[in-house]
């Protein structure tokens, strides 16, 4: 028995069985259980467990932090145990309003996470590539490179489709075609539309006239077409004959999702989610950075809650929009807001259990991964997870103030200088020292204080 089985087993009797286990999933960092009855849970007994770093209760889920990576192995052990029994996963449905909302976006954007942090990355190289001179725009080398870094960004509609229609449990091959409907070439590219280069697409129906336009960027329209299709394929299901199922089902599944969200839900949608992307360039652009600081400061709270995956919405639409992205700066201030408060424990903290966890837990933060930080060493204390927050709110307020962008999405600490090399690395490691500098000053005094 490897060490991931042995975790896995005591994990499971200690969450109570089982019997108590309704679902089982995972993100980049942690195990999320649904349970029958959170009381069943040996609280003290899961946080000593080998490779947990923190325990959490968020959006009607209980939260186990192992970091990235392990967090991979243990959930496969996790599930081999739960499928040997023969349990069915039951869709967890239980929890408020908030925690519905804060559930369903980290279940459709988590699977794409990789996708996003991976075409963000790489335009970061590209744009270095290009103004270090290594590479040409009208190149061979920039059309070959551009099909590795371009495709899962502009795609990005169709993988989110694909993902909200498997959520909410219609067929994934429908709603990625779907998907790639909304961002077809025969539809004027929105971006265009709206700077004026080209004109809409004008159909006439029912005498109406609408002016059609793709959907590129449009990250709430696509998970509006996956509950469609999820929702129009389970009513068509039920009133087509079995013998004709697999053909007219499919046919009339897409043919009515596509034309409501053309025709009707679409162009809605994409007008709320312009009203929000709007709302957040107006923050920035208040003086003084104020609007960076009310952002930076507020990133990590909606961690915990884990509707910090519906902010991905922000990032697509400006470099849509605007080819460079002002929110990625302010996300790497959340970042390192609390990697700078979990180094004080890593560097003065007497207790040598909680010294070794918060170097890791450091480390990963400045890769970009703060769970393990907030919930296995900040928020645990409390007060240093609002240092954390204020850092964070000191350097995104910098950032706006400076006007720093990045040319990509998804990376943040260490990885997310590869957006800046050039002549923009001073000032994001000026950003980033700062940020981490408050907490880290505020933090260690605190610890003095408590003498951890």
């Amino acid at each position: 028995m490897n060490e991931f089985q042995s975790v896995s087993k005591e994990l499971i009797e200690k969450v109570g069985g089982l019997d108590n286990i309704q679902s089982v999933a995972h993100c980049m960092t942690r195990l999320r259980l649904t349970l029958a009855d959170r009381s069943l849970v040996k609280d003290e007994e899961l946080k000593e467990l080998k490779f947990v770093k923190g325990v959490n209760d968020s959006s009607g889920q209980l939260q186990i932090i192992f970091g990235t990576g392990v967090v991979n192995k243990v959930y496969k052990e996790v599930n081999k145990i739960f499928r040997a029994e023969g349990k069915e996963e039951i869709k967890a449905e239980g929890g408020n309003t908030f925690q519905r909302i804060s559930r369903l976006f980290g279940d459709i954007f988590i699977p794409i996470i990789p996708v996003i942090v991976a075409s963000g990355v790489l335009m970061g190289v590209r744009s270095y590539l290009l103004g270090a001179g290594i590479l040409t725009a009208d190149s061979s080398w920039y059309k070959v490179l551009a099909i590795l870094i371009d495709t899962g960004f502009a795609f990005l509609p169709a993988l989110v489709a694909w993902s909200a229609t498997k959520k909410f449990g219609g067929s994934p091959a429908l709603g990625i075609v779907l998907g790639l409907m909304l961002i077809s070439p025969n539809l004027p590219a929105a971006g265009a539309v709206g700077r004026g280069k080209v004109d809409p697409l004008m159909v006439d129906l029912l005498g109406i006239n609408f002016a059609l336009k793709s959907y590129h960027g449009s990250v709430l329209v696509a998970v509006v077409a996956g509950w469609l299709v999820s929702f129009s394929e389970e009513k068509i299901r039920k009133i087509i004959p079995n013998v004709v199922d697999m053909i007219l089902t499919p046919i009339l599944t897409l043919a009515i999702s596509f034309f409501i969200i053309i025709f009707g839900i679409g162009p809605i949608v994409q007008i709320l989610e312009g009203l929000l992307v709007s709302a957040f360039r107006f923050l920035f652009t208040i003086p003084l950075g104020i609007g960076g600081f009310i952002v930076g400061g507020l990133q990590q709270a909606l961690v915990i809650t884990g509707l910090h995956h519906a902010l991905w919405v922000i990032d697509i639409n400006f470099l849509e929009q605007f080819g460079m992205n002002l929110y990625q700066p302010v996300r790497n201030a959340s970042v390192l807001g609390q990697a700078g408060a979990c180094m004080a424990f890593a560097l003065f903290a007497k207790d040598r259990k909680l010294k070794s966890s918060s170097v890791a837990s450091t480390v990963g933060a400045l890769f970009g991964i703060t769970e393990p930080a907030i919930f296995g060493t900040n928020l645990v204390y409390g007060v240093p997870f609002l240092f954390g927050m204020l850092g964070s709110a000191v350097g995104g307020m910098f950032s706006t103030l400076i006007g720093l962008a990045a040319p990509g999405m998804g990376a943040a600490g260490i990885p997310g200088i590869l957006y800046f090399i050039g002549e923009g690395l001073p000032l994001y490691l000026i950003q980033s020292v700062i940020t981490i500098a408050v907490p880290l000053v505020l933090t260690t005094m605190y610890i003095k204080k408590k003498r951890i």
